[in-house]
């Protein structure tokens, strides 16, 4: 089944979708490739005609949140936070919502720079913690679960391990990358956006 808000190549676009698409298609192709390599490189983003995929369509249907949304992932990505710890977050966000396009993107993000093992990443796809994660990956992963998955404020002690493992901006940084990626999810599971085969 296709994503309920399918994307389509720049020729199927109107006068006025083609401006829009041309307006922030930079954006989406500096971010890409930056932070993935080029199409396919780790996984795919574009499929073969062109039309992009995952979350970049429900972007491109909202032009103007789309670029807002842009620009908080460049904002994000100068945040600074260890690969490990970040891949750690945004996957454990994935694992909870079950954002089968996130999964598969960080899977392969995580598991190509090495910061996580297929094993490790395959117990938190299925919601839970790897007994083996590191110190700084595990408590990650219990803010990111707790923010995502339970009401009220993170519990102080969370909140002190983190400022004592990441600093300040460190701990703001996490809580951003979770923040986002929950948004990412939740938006990728209202388009039911798809795994490319």
């Amino acid at each position: 089944m296709g994503s309920r808000i399918p994307s389509k190549p720049r020729d199927q676009l109107s006068s006025q979708e083609k401006s829009d698409y041309d307006d922030i298609i930079c954006s989406f192709t500096q971010i890409a490739e930056h932070g993935f390599g080029k199409n396919g490189e780790r996984f795919l983003y574009k499929d073969k005609d062109g039309s992009w995929l995952g979350p970049y369509p429900l972007l491109m249907a909202a032009p103007k949140t789309g670029k807002l949304g842009m620009q908080l992932v460049y904002s994000i990505g100068e945040l600074p936070l260890p690969s490990d710890v970040k891949e750690t977050a945004i996957l454990a966000c994935g694992g909870h919502f079950q954002a089968a396009y996130e999964l598969y993107a960080h899977e392969a993000v995580a598991t190509a720079a090495g910061v996580l093992s297929k094993e490790q990443v395959a117990v938190i796809k299925q919601g839970h913690k790897p007994e083996d994660l590191n110190e700084n990956c595990s408590l990650a992963f219990d803010v990111a679960v707790r923010l995502c998955g339970a009401p009220g404020p993170l519990p102080q002690e969370l909140w002190d391990k983190s400022i004592r493992a990441f600093g300040r901006n460190g701990t703001l940084a996490l809580v951003h990358y979770v923040g986002f990626y929950a948004y990412i999810c939740i938006a990728l599971n209202a388009a039911d956006a798809p795994v490319p085969e």
